[in-house]
């Protein structure tokens, strides 16, 4: 797995050394550039956009929908900008400039001069619809159908989100017409590391990213958007394929050195060599609103049920997680030791075990997760509870908490009996079964893969959470998108629109309504 994360080294350099990340440093008409096969560009850029994906878009996510807590017994006042909501240029830029880049390189394998690259144009396509659609998601309009042109196009002009969304599906759709008419390149292991060349799982995958390009829009209401929506879930209600296994990536993580570490273990644990001198390794535990739900503390939400996930998730002192309110101030005279929280669990770090060499190894090496079985699920389940697929809601909703426990390592045992009984919980005692799905999203993907849980907060208001204490939001609501970052604004500051941190806490994509 050496010439993978070679590769990434080689493209990120060239694609970050302009002052433009969404222009490639090489001539793209070049016959240097023309001779790189898309099997040394694939598992670079489905790696590099996955590192984007488990640590910044992750980390967001978690602490927006009050999953996360910032460390205030080891940390003054952490997280201070996600508690205030008060956003800027500076905002997690990291997601803008990071999807960018990877993007840009499966836009490379998809306009590939070479012949018979069929399956890997295909799997491209797929991986440009994931990502571009948490840039519409998080930013709204942006570089689309002007952008990916390199040294030909510096300053794109921004396209209009709504119909991103649906070149999106178009891409999809080219991507199972190009994997269901049979390829003479076979890919291997060494060249996709998210499925190994297996075509039929890629073809689950997109039905399912279309499956939630689609759900996005569920508050829309104009009679053309509803028109193109049903046609569209007539063709994924045909097809009826969806993603029935955790989708992961591994291109070949170890304990080697820092770089090749899982990259939510490497940033959110220990480093290659077992230390946890990172103070992202320190800075996050658990909030008090989710250790108080998995804890089924009394007077919450979840009372008398404790959910066995917990001890995965977090560690857990005295019994049970420790977590800090969101905004929480310490005290003087506490710290780490008169005052512990929980860290990240052996579920989503996969460190366990009493031999600490041999459990950083195991975390180090961890595959990485690109999309969960249990969202799969969940995303299943909304649309049938909608009236937009066939099946039962409910059983999907049970296979969506089973999924997760079984990720996660936990034993559901009667759980699903136990929160049954618990309104946005448990199924039966929720009026809102859209809540409850959400809900149990939420616990799922939480840590795991947290923008998601953020998004479907913006566009549904569940799951229902507390806002930050003590004063720290400075704006009224949490942000419905993040502002472009300051790249942008220094590298293509004619087209990209000025916003401020009050205006995006009003402001969303396209399909948000109020």
């Amino acid at each position: 797995m050496k010439k993978i994360f070679l590769l990434i080294a080689v493209l990120t350099l060239s694609l970050t050394s302009c002052s433009d990340y969404l222009a490639d440093n090489d001539n793209v008409n070049s016959p240097l550039a023309d001779a790189i096969p898309p099997r040394l560009i694939l598992p670079g850029a489905q790696t590099q956009a996955f590192r984007t994906q488990a640590i910044n878009m992750n980390q967001l996510g978690s602490i927006m929908t009050n999953a996360w807590g910032g460390n205030i017994y080891q940390f003054t006042n952490p997280l201070q900008v996600e508690y205030s909501y008060n956003f800027s240029n500076g905002t997690y830029a990291a997601v803008w400039d990071g999807l960018y880049r990877s993007i840009n390189n499966f836009q490379k394998i998809i306009e590939t001069p070479l012949a018979d690259q069929q399956n890997y144009i295909a799997i491209s396509k797929i991986m440009k619809a994931h990502y571009m659609q948490y840039i519409v998601d998080l930013y709204g309009d942006c570089p689309y159908f002007d952008a990916f042109k390199g040294q030909n196009n510096l300053t794109p002009i921004y396209s209009d989100d709504a119909l991103i969304y649906k070149d999106l599906i178009r891409e999809l759709e080219e991507a199972r017409t190009l994997i269901q008419n049979a390829s003479p390149t076979a890919i291997g292991a060494t060249t996709d590391v998210v499925f190994a060349g297996d075509m039929s799982k890629w073809l689950k995958l997109a039905n399912t990213i279309e499956l939630r390009i689609l759900l996005r829009q569920s508050k829309l209401t104009d009679a053309t958007t509803l028109a193109y929506l049903n046609t569209k879930y007539a063709d994924l209600k045909t097809l009826n394929n969806f993603v029935n296994a955790d989708v992961l990536i591994n291109p070949g993580y170890s304990a080697a050195n820092d770089a090749k570490q899982n990259p939510f273990y490497g940033n959110f644990g220990r480093d290659a060599a077992g230390s946890t001198t990172n103070t992202t390794n320190t800075l996050f535990t658990s909030s008090k609103f989710f250790a108080d739900v998995l804890n089924g503390e009394a007077g919450g939400p979840t009372a008398g049920v404790i959910d066995p996930r917990r001890a995965r998730i977090w560690t857990q002192v005295g019994g049970k997680v420790v977590g800090t309110d969101q905004g929480q101030k310490p005290v003087p005279g506490q710290n780490n030791s008169t005052n512990p929280t929980s860290r990240f669990g052996a579920g989503l770090t996969g460190y366990a075990g009493a031999n600490a060499a041999a459990a950083n190894v195991a975390a180090s090496s961890k595959a990485g997760v690109l999309m969960l079985l249990s969202e799969s699920k969940f995303l299943q389940a909304e649309a049938v509870q909608r009236g937009y697929l066939i099946g039962t809601a409910q059983t999907l909703f049970n296979e969506g908490v089973q999924a997760s426990f079984t990720y996660l390592g936990a034993t559901i045992g009667t759980y699903l009996t136990d929160i049954d009984s618990k309104a946005n919980f448990g199924w039966s005692a929720s009026t809102d079964k859209v809540q409850v799905i959400l809900t149990q999203k939420w616990i799922a993907l939480s840590g795991i893969h947290g923008v998601e849980n953020y998004i479907n907060y913006t566009r549904t208001g569940y799951p229902v959470i507390p806002g930050s204490i003590n004063g720290f939001n400075l704006q009224p609501t949490r942000p419905k998108r993040l502002i472009y970052p300051l790249s942008e604004y220094n590298a293509n500051s004619a087209n990209v629109p000025i916003l401020t941190s009050a205006q995006i806490t009003t402001q969303g994509p396209f399909w948000y309504v109020p």
